[in-house]
């Protein structure tokens, strides 16, 4: 019989919890499960009871009893870990989900284990990129900063792509033809586009949390970027700035209002009504901007400049006209422009029967770096990390809290260890089943609008970028869908300058999902212009983005299919699918492999460092393990295994 202990943090203090000594544990553990190899990540949880007694009724706070204050949070999970025999087993969180009560009497509570993964979807928390902060990456916006950023001039992690929203660009004609001055690129027309390990940097950044893994510092994973473009055309918004106030009278208002570094609203004892008005008046007119209101620092909503060709602009921020909790809490004001913007403000708080509180500053001037914020496409943080995950088979394992190692699959199978369990095989009882099987394997990216991809499409019966892998097994059709656009550039007659088309067939513009470029990491050679204010420029090299790059001698493709590369006008093997794929298909679904399921005891010391890219040997056969539900009590473990018929190196 094994010993369970199982701890859970309160208040950054270690709790035992006790257990029922004939409740049965069991933690079920797979990472990526064989019949549906779009999910690239599972972890474990399981729901078992624990006894109302007076150790946990403390750990707990009585929490059955509703009318105690201060006690147990259950809508929030706590951090936890559970020991076998004093030995460390996982990691994760506790989410409490019911108490029991019988004739009276407090009988027990349910109580949940998630292990780190679960808890990782929970910290993204439903944000998206353009909640996250980029400061790091904001730049000065300049024509001649964006010229450099074209022509190679900067090596920096924000770029601009050469994809056009408004117009056709070509070689050919007048005005049009960006091979000379009077077709001219303006660099307005561009967006510009982040490196997709900076994206990354900010997630760990802003969640407090730690990617690892050598595929993070590959060049395949360092040369791409994230395009940012969420809007029709581009519009450097400035970064926030605070607006703050140097003078101010009347504060606190009603006892309702309090004044400091931000404005707080203290919930009255007799409600009357109250609003706040912001006055910006600009330096100079024609500037575009918003007003944002933070509560409890969090964004509450954006206020659009009414006119921005008149100097003054007053704005109703608040206003209660009932009396709810949710208006108490801390309130602070920021101010974005499209350009550098000098301005003074006038604070007015009206509270009904009260005299205003009033405050101001004469001057202050918005910041002129690009925020980058502002320019994420709109997509969950979520949704674009399983993204990425799904684009490489990149696979995400957490064994300690708030650090998570990322790699490809096949490089996380040959980190792990090779273990002979055959003496701790309960029997020779052993289903053995088929795996399930499919005859086609679609992998595809969002369809796109683009002009190019949709004649690409009309001409190929498939989108670009896509495959439809066949198989030689019998089965339906599977589809692994990535939520990134793919966008096929075209490459111009006589040099190595491609371009891209955000423009749908009648030539309009259109807001693509979110795309993943390559830069291709080599500058080429080229002739076209580039044109700001009166300047223009004869760029005869570039940073050249498209679908492909090149890592030493060889081609990369962010393509699943062998594609004819838009540049080099050749196919690129080292696809997604070859490169990320392939091997792993092939082992699942070779004619040999067979799926296994089988019970096994282990001893804790083993029991503790199985993990799951281990390869396990019964009888000089060697398995993957798909899938493992261990009893904790016990020590007997139900294994789901699957052939390993890969070369060991």
């Amino acid at each position: 019989m094994v010993t369970i202990g199982l701890y859970i943090y309160i208040n950054g203090i270690s709790n035992r919890v006790e257990l029922f000594e004939d409740e049965k544990i069991s933690i079920t553990s797979s990472v990526q499960d064989v019949s549906d190899i779009s999910k690239v990540r599972t972890d474990f949880s399981q729901s078992f009871t624990v006894p109302a007694n007076e150790n946990n009724n403390k750990i707990f706070s009585h929490w059955y009893n509703s009318s105690l204050d201060g006690g147990f949070d259950a809508r929030k999970r706590k951090d936890a870990y559970i020991e076998l025999d004093t030995i460390p087993f996982r990691k994760g969180k506790i989410q409490l989900e019911k108490a029991n009560i019988k004739n009276g009497i407090p009988e027990d509570y349910t109580i949940t284990f998630f292990g780190s993964l679960v808890s990782l979807k929970d910290t993204f928390a439903e944000k998206k990129l353009f909640d996250l902060d980029f400061s790091d990456y904001n730049f000065t916006y300049t024509g001649g900063d964006v010229v450099d950023r074209v022509s190679g001039g900067i090596t920096n992690d924000v770029k601009f792509p050469l994809i056009t929203s408004n117009r056709v660009w070509t070689e050919t004609g007048t005005t049009e033809n960006i091979t000379t001055s009077g077709g001219a690129i303006l660099t307005n027309e561009l967006f510009p586009a982040l490196r997709l390990s900076k994206v990354f940097d900010t997630i760990e950044s802003d969640y407090g949390i730690t990617f690892q893994g050598d595929f993070l510092t590959d060049a395949r994973f360092t040369n791409a970027f994230l395009w940012l473009k969420n809007a029709e055309t581009f519009i450097p918004k400035s970064s926030l700035t605070k607006i703050e106030f140097s003078t101010s009278s009347g504060f606190p208002v009603g006892s309702r209002w309090f004044l400091g570094s931000t404005l707080t609203y203290v919930q009255p004892s007799t409600f009357v009504n109250t609003s706040v008005q912001l006055s910006i008046t600009a330096a100079t007119t024609g500037i575009d901007y918003q007003i944002l209101l933070y509560k409890n620092g969090s964004l509450v909503t954006t206020f659009p400049v009414p006119n921005k060709n008149t100097a003054t602009n007053t704005f109703t921020l608040l206003n209660f006209v009932s009396d709810l909790p949710t208006n108490v809490g801390s309130y602070e004001f920021y101010i974005q422009s499209e350009a550098p913007l000098t301005f003074s403000n006038a604070l007015t708080v009206f509270v009904t029967g009260f005299t205003n509180g009033t405050a101001s500053k004469a001057s202050s001037t918005t910041s002129g770096l690009v925020n980058i914020s502002s320019l994420m496409p709109d997509i969950k943080v979520e949704d674009f990390f399983s993204g990425i995950l799904k684009m490489f088979n990149l696979t995400c394992i957490s064994y300690e809290k708030n650090v998570y190692e990322i790699q490809e699959l096949e490089s996380w199978y040959a980190d792990g260890n090779i273990t002979d369990i055959t003496q701790y095989v309960l029997s020779d009882d052993i289903s053995v089943e088929r795996l399930q099987s499919y005859k086609k394997i679609n992998f595809k990216y969002q369809k796109s609008e683009s002009l190019m991809n949709v004649a690409y499409a009309s001409n190929n019966g498939i989108e670009y970028g896509d495959l439809l892998a066949d198989l030689d097994t019998d089965g339906g059709e599977y589809g692994v869908q990535l939520p990134f656009e793919n966008l096929l550039f075209n490459k111009l007659t006589g040099q190595n300058l491609q371009v891209g088309y955000s423009l749908k067939q009648d030539f309009k513009n259109y807001q693509p999902k979110p795309v993943i470029l390559y830069d291709y990491n080599t500058l080429q050679s080229c002739n076209f212009y580039l044109k700001y204010d009166t300047t223009t420029t004869n760029v005869t090299s570039y940073n050249c983005f498209g679908q492909d790059t090149l890592i030493g001698s060889t081609n990369y493709s962010l393509n699943f299919g062998n594609e004819i590369s838009s540049l080099l006008l050749t196919p690129i093997e080292n696809s997604l699918y070859n490169v990320y794929y392939y091997n792993y298909l092939s082992n699942i679904y070779n004619v040999k492999t067979r799926k296994y399921n089988l019970k096994a005891i282990l001893p804790v010391s083993l029991l503790t460092k199985l993990k799951l890219n281990d390869r396990v040997v019964i009888r000089d056969t060697r398995y993957l393990i798909d899938n493992m539900n261990i009893d904790l009590n016990s020590a007997e473990v139900s294994l789901t295994l699957i052939n390993d018929y890969r070369i060991l190196w």
